[in-house]
């Protein structure tokens, strides 16, 4: 009787507590009881059931430390082998920025793979069975360490990029990764069986503090520092330490015994809590779906607007990360009513900026990307969170959440390329955006975290899907009578428009050459007599027949200036511009000179024809805004030095919107003893010239006094001293980016 009595005397024992402190342990023997602090009896349970559930429970931070340690470091490793791995491969891959979209859908599918393994091991499998399981796992990761990519993968050029790049990644950097995406919730599933509360919840905020301390990280302290080699070989030593952290957990299972707990991992013996509805396992499954699109949509715009660079592939995945850490961690801090009025008037201002793209609108508009992408994760993951179950479905919440990151993943990296000719997946996000930031702020009736009432937006939820079809109708076919041709493949998407006299080859916001129907035989753009090939290709001439080799066809502009004796190598890694410069235009076919197709890496081609040599070789992969930095490093210069005659001539075309590549390549031919000078034209368009720049390297500085570079600037000492020397183990693009 005594019992009751002091629980409901508890209530009033606030104020001067500290008195009735001893009366704590005689509540701790009410709840071995079976009686609730409100004096009312529980559901019956067993005193011995209550006692093991009371001494399962962690007594101190010391107990949870195993626990968070290896969800951090688990975490950090998950998102440090993202960016490491993908530099590695990307000079194998002409530099694409689709290598880096290709990885994240790699990696989001076996996140998802991770978090299904988990689930099915904590729900099947008892504590010591799950440890044996996992411990046989992590042991065979780490004999299939180092993760660095060998030799044997580069690409022939013949291969389909997207498989034979998930090939490389499923063989080198499969299996650890696999174990290291279960982490979260398998560890959340094994903290449960002594923690059964909602607060297991805060570890996956911990691990996306850890993700998010790995990408930022990489590119400021990692990159600067450490080659890529030195980049793997410490990832292979802390996922060692990683895996003897788990060993610790494993130990733990082991001495659980061969019982499963009552309830199941997870599930609190006291807790009756329904099955999650279809509904909202929806919610778990399309929203993260619909964050993951957006990531990888921003990423693809801003890497094809500006470079491929870590950098800017670590900057959209931070805010993703961030919006997960508030969403989970600070939940009180997702206004959703807020974020999505910010986000329709993002959209609105992306949208204005888009129509007019200059240097100075393409900045604020990248920036506007990704204020834009994290409004939408944080009104997505907000949802998500606020929709979190008890910590009784925690795997099956996460495996639904990563499904919906993986599905995302899937839509860009796979079906878009294969469904529509352009980047179309930007303008869906933007048009989606627009509806479901509309439906969140009328559906919410406070300006505060709230319960989403779908009943006030069912009547327009249909006006909303119309408009936003219409939306992308407008999008994907303005200016079409314009378009003669697209392409979209692994390395972009490929335009060719016509316009009046002119047919120009298009890559993004970079025209790669263009043809005029009343000259079908004058060089343009960059290529024309005063640019620096034309100069460099003149003053070789007049010693005879050449032989050149230029790695980059663009429309094949180059071909006019072959003769009947010349032999023209073009290297060119992207099969569709073969094809297009082929169909829609002339150079090639007219061009007096013998041409020469050869499909693959520029690298990688002139690796494998070690007795092929040049009096020209014209490198023109640079003036893309996503330039493949590899071709531009100490390695590669030394590689096309081999590769010239005697007295031969290296020519770069360094035109560039947003980096200044002049420096890097004087700093380059210096160190290997060529002469080098800088040709800069001006747009004319009486001879349909476009601004260019150009570098020309040579063996003997005798070439430069020729006529034609009587203009032609010698590099200042200082500027090639204080340039950042580019190998293939360190070359950071954000040294070469211009000062605005």
């Amino acid at each position: 009787m005594f019992v009751p009595y002091l629980s409901v005397r508890r209530q009033r024992m606030r104020v001067g507590e500290p008195f009735f402190a001893p009366l704590r342990a005689v509540l701790q023997v009410e709840r071995v009881l079976g009686f609730d602090v409100a004096g009312k009896c529980c559901r019956p349970v067993s005193i011995a059931a209550r006692a093991n559930h009371l001494m399962s429970q962690p007594r101190s931070l010391s107990a949870l430390l195993p626990f968070a340690a290896a969800t951090l470091l688990g975490a950090f490793l998950v998102f440090q082998v993202q960016p490491i791995i993908s530099k590695a491969v990307l000079p194998w891959f002409g530099g694409s920025p689709a290598v880096w979209t290709t990885c994240m859908l790699f990696f989001q599918v076996l996140l998802f793979g991770g978090y299904l393994y988990a689930h099915f091991l904590s729900r099947t499998f008892t504590p010591r069975v799950q440890g044996l399981i996992h411990a046989s796992l992590l042991i065979l990761a780490v004999i299939l360490l180092p993760i660095n990519p060998t030799g044997e993968w580069k690409p022939l050029g013949d291969e389909q990029p997207v498989l034979h790049l998930l090939g490389l990644l499923a063989v080198h950097v499969g299996l650890p990764y696999f174990v290291l995406s279960s982490t979260g919730p398998l560890v959340q599933a094994w903290l449960s069986y002594r923690k059964q509360d909602d607060s297991v919840y805060r570890l996956y905020a911990l691990s996306n503090v850890g993700s998010l301390a790995a990408l930022l990280t990489y590119p400021f302290l990692v990159e600067p520092v450490l080659g890529v080699s030195d980049q793997s070989r410490i990832w292979s030593v802390m996922f060692c330490a990683f895996a003897l952290l788990q060993a610790v957990l494993v130990f733990g299972l082991f001495r659980m015994g061969d019982v499963r707990p009552a309830a199941g991992p997870g599930e609190s013996t006291v807790s009756a809590d329904p099955p999650p509805t279809w509904k909202r396992r929806a919610a778990w499954l399309l929203l993260p779906a619909f964050a993951s699109l957006m990531l990888l949509a921003v990423t693809n715009h801003i890497s094809q607007e500006v470079a491929v660079i870590p950098f800017l592939w670590v900057l959209p995945l931070s805010f993703y990360l961030i919006s997960f850490i508030v969403s989970f961690d600070k939940p009180a801090w997702y206004q959703p009513k807020i974020y999505a009025m910010a986000a329709i008037l993002v959209v609105a201002l992306v949208s204005v900026l888009s129509l007019r793209p200059t240097l100075g609108t393409l900045l604020f508009q990248g920036a506007g990307y990704l204020v834009l992408l994290f409004l939408v994760c944080m009104l997505c993951h907000g949802e998500v969170a606020r929709l979190k179950p008890s910590s009784r479905y925690l795997t099956q919440y996460y495996v639904l959440l990563s499904a919906g990151g993986a599905l995302g993943g899937l839509c860009v990296g796979l079906v878009c390329p294969l469904v529509f000719s352009s980047y179309i997946e930007m303008p869906i996000g933007l048009a989606t955006t627009t509806m479901m930031a509309f439906m969140l702020f009328m559906g919410h009736r406070s300006w505060r975290n709230g319960r989403f009432e779908f009943a006030r937006v069912r009547g327009i939820t249909l006006a909303g899907g119309v408009l936003s079809a219409a939306m992308l109708f407008v999008v994907e076919y303005r200016d079409a009578s314009d378009d003669i041709a697209t392409n979209r493949n692994f390395f972009g998407v490929l335009r060719i428009i016509h316009r009046g006299d002119r047919i120009s080859m298009v890559h993004g916001q970079t025209v790669h050459g263009c043809q005029y129907q009343s000259a079908p035989r004058q060089p343009t753009t960059y290529y024309t007599h005063n640019s620096g090939i034309g100069r460099t290709l003149a003053a070789k001439g007049k010693q005879g027949r050449l032989d050149v080799g230029a790695v980059g066809l663009g429309c094949g502009v180059l071909a006019v200036y072959g003769r009947p004796a010349d032999t023209i190598d073009y290297i060119e890694i992207n099969p569709a511009v073969i094809d297009l410069a082929r169909r829609h235009f002339s150079y090639l076919d007219d061009s007096a000179a013998e041409i020469n197709m050869l499909q693959g890496d520029g690298r990688l081609v002139l690796q494998r024809r070690p007795e092929r040599l040049y009096d020209v070789l014209v490198l023109d992969a640079f003036s893309s805004d996503a330039i493949p930095a590899h071709l531009l490093t100490l390695e590669s210069v030394e590689l096309y030095r081999e590769r010239l005659k005697p007295g031969g001539v290296l020519a770069f075309h360094v035109s560039n919107n947003y980096l200044d590549l002049t420096p890097i390549v004087h700093r380059l031919t210096d160190r290997l003893g060529l002469y080098s000078r800088r040709v800069a034209t001006r747009q004319d368009d009486a001879i349909h010239s476009t601004a260019a720049v150009w570098v020309i390297a040579a063996e003997d500085e005798s070439f430069f006094d020729d006529a034609s570079f009587a203009d032609a600037l010698r590099p200042a000492p200082a500027e090639v001293q204080q340039a950042p020397l580019w190998t293939d183990q360190y070359h950071d693009l954000l040294s070469a980016l211009r000062a605005f």
